[in-house]
């Protein structure tokens, strides 16, 4: 008689799970990003023209890599996550990093393989000037864990694309954190600031959303209560302060954008400056 429990799954070939990237010059973190994932089964990059080290990174942790020029981030997602292979999916951005409680918590999970759950939502932690946002703050969740063919990006998701799952199954809420490093610096916080906008202010315009002067005026001041207050911003003192302000002024941005390509258009003048 074997007085060895059994376990769920051989994991001599690895966790049953695809992590899916799409990159562009990512290697500041990207070594970081995938050895704390090493032991899944795969790894997947689709990069669109990195000149760093990103693909020489990329190699190293054995990745499957394939080269494509930038699609829009719905559609270059798609493209990676149809070339994954495993059973699970897990898609993660090049400056987002699994702690070892996330990790645990996404073996547990596809380990027990409960037919009723089809994806697993993660709480994300922005680091911002070397320190990590307070634990106490409103984290913002996302799913980025599922089953391999039960979601998909629409291609018209040019920015902030998000996974559409099937109908009918339990997404859990999982512990642990992935720390996000993207926005770490000032400097880097506006850069995507400014390319986030005017891609969002693209999309609001392909969707026929008119630029607003009473949203022109009352966007900064509300989605700054939103993040200092009710995100509870304030924990992180002055880093806190600057993140609101930061978050606010995207907003802003996106209605300041819309107006002036609606202003531009209407004026006869050329689309840019």
């Amino acid at each position: 008689m074997n007085d060895v429990a059994p376990t769920p799954r051989d994991l001599r070939d690895g966790v049953p799970v695809s992590v899916f990237l799409i990159t562009k010059n990512c290697a500041r973190w990207l070594d970081e990003v995938l050895s704390a994932v090493s032991g899944f089964a795969e790894i997947v990059v689709v990069d669109s023209g990195s000149t760093d080290e990103t693909l020489a990174i990329a190699e190293r942790h054995g990745a499957c890599i394939v080269h494509q020029e930038f699609l829009g981030y719905g559609q270059q997602k798609q493209v990676a996550l149809d070339l994954c292979t495993q059973s699970w999916v897990l898609n993660l951005d090049g400056d987002e990093v699994v702690d070892a409680e996330l990790r645990d918590a996404i073996i547990e999970l596809v380990q027990r393989d409960d037919p009723n759950v089809i994806g697993g939502q993660v709480r994300f932690r922005d680091w911002f000037i070397g320190v990590p946002a307070s634990k106490h703050t409103r984290a913002i969740s996302r799913v980025r864990l599922w089953r391999r063919g039960a979601g998909r990006f629409l291609s018209e998701q040019i920015v902030h694309e998000s996974v559409q799952l099937d109908a009918g199954g339990r997404i859990e809420n999982l512990p642990g954190w992935v720390e996000h490093y993207g926005v770490e610096s000032v400097t880097l916080r506006v850069q995507k600031i400014n390319h986030y906008s005017t891609l969002r202010a693209e999309l609001d315009a392909s969707r026929g959303k008119k630029p607003s002067a009473l949203k022109l005026f009352t966007i900064f001041p509300l989605r700054f209560l939103k993040n200092y207050l009710l995100r509870r911003a304030f924990l992180d003192g002055r880093r806190g302060l600057i993140q609101a302000m930061a978050s606010a002024y995207y907003s802003f941005l996106i209605e300041a954008k819309k107006f002036e390509a609606a202003e531009r258009e209407r004026l006869g003048l050329a689309s840019k400056p």
